[in-house]
């Protein structure tokens, strides 16, 4: 899945099926049309990537060209090689592109939106996946185990888009999903069968997230780097607000998930499962980050009026599971639900909830 700054611009690719797009924060779905005479043929799809406005798509497929749309997926024209495409990423404006060969391939590039491709300095490997900061400088991009396991898992990172590429300390897990912030230096991966590593250097170094060792699927971060969500195989759903170091799992349905895509600001999640029988795409709004000040007689609690429906808890003990509600129903004012705790002599942690999966009711059918 791809999805724009603002959440409303959805596209959604399926293995062996089609594209489909939204421009209503996945409300209604329409399947997109890639050729120009014909029924539209089922592809084995495995990536998408949007610019941050969604008017400019980019998707791959497995023994197909890429596709590259530039009216929000209205039409497609395909471009570049043919290869067994595993993973495509974007620019913020959509005019840098990269796609990675799974096929003991090449990462290829192309500097104009697509019209024209090639292969970067990168070495052949099997190539998994790709993340891009939003000027597409820099670039990472992650393996999993070569022909016959002959060649170790591996990230690698380029600064220069793609002109030169450096291995990275990240440990030998096949990386199966990769994110990015927007400037580049804030990354996360995640493995098949793994952990979730992250980075605060551009990938100079690596320390694993406190997560469960899963079938990582996909991994998406908002612009600043501090939002971050992943989905498992394993029926798991994980989002973090504080780039990584700490983690919960969100409520929904015990099925395998696939992909993730999420708003810039990483306040709305959209995640797609993989099975035929309860297949759909999932929409997740979290909570916006709390503001603590001083006040008269207490501690001014507040959060942006816009996030309606999420309850203020508390606890005494940040890392105990038994958070319970603030009984002080908030107050709305200067745009902000307010509410002043007092002084009661123990100190106190404070949380916003709401971060249960609910399913597109017009979602793309599988």
């Amino acid at each position: 899945m791809a999805c724009s700054a603002g959440g409303t611009r959805l596209a959604a690719v399926s293995s062996y099926g089609w594209i489909y797009a939204s421009t209503n924060s996945g409300a209604s779905w329409d399947k997109v049309v890639t050729v120009t005479t014909g029924p539209e043929p089922q592809r084995p799809w495995t990536g998408v990537a949007s610019s941050v406005d969604g008017s400019r798509l980019v998707a791959v497929a497995n023994f197909n060209p890429i596709y590259i749309s530039t009216n929000g997926g209205a039409s497609w024209n395909p471009s570049g090689p043919t290869a067994v495409w595993a993973s495509v990423a974007a620019s913020a404006d959509g005019m840098r592109l990269l796609a990675v060969d799974h096929n003991m391939g090449l990462i290829y590039h192309s500097a104009d939106g697509g019209r024209t491709w090639a292969a970067t300095s990168a070495p052949n490997r099997r190539w998994r996946s790709i993340a891009s900061s939003a000027d597409g400088t820099t670039l990472a991009a992650g393996t999993d185990f070569g022909t016959n396991f002959d060649q170790m898992p591996s990230i690698y990172v380029s600064t220069n888009s793609g002109t030169t590429w450096t291995l990275t300390s990240a440990p030998g897990q096949p990386w199966q999903t990769i994110a990015s912030s927007a400037d580049g230096t804030k990354l996360a991966a995640g493995a098949y069968g793994g952990l979730i590593y992250l980075s605060k250097n551009s990938g100079v170094s690596w320390s694993p997230a406190n997560v469960p060792s899963l079938r990582w699927g996909g991994i998406a971060s908002s612009a600043d780097g501090t939002r971050l969500g992943a989905v498992a195989w394993e029926g798991a759903v994980y989002v973090s607000g504080d780039s990584g170091m700490t983690w919960t799992k969100v409520k929904g349905p015990a099925a395998s998930w696939q992909t993730v895509a999420g708003s810039a600001d990483g306040l709305r999640l959209f995640a797609g499962i993989w099975n035929l029988s309860s297949g759909g795409i999932y929409e997740a709004d979290l909570p916006p980050a709390l503001s603590i000040t001083p006040s008269s007689g207490g501690t001014l609690i507040s959060w942006p009026a816009p996030a309606a429906g999420y309850a203020l808890q508390q606890n005494s003990n940040i890392t105990a599971p038994d958070w319970v509600p603030v009984s002080v129903a908030p107050r709305v004012a200067g745009g902000q639900n307010q509410i002043v705790v007092h002084p009661t002599g123990v100190s106190c942690s404070y949380r916003l909830v709401k971060n249960t999966l609910l399913k597109i009711s017009s979602a793309a059918p599988p």
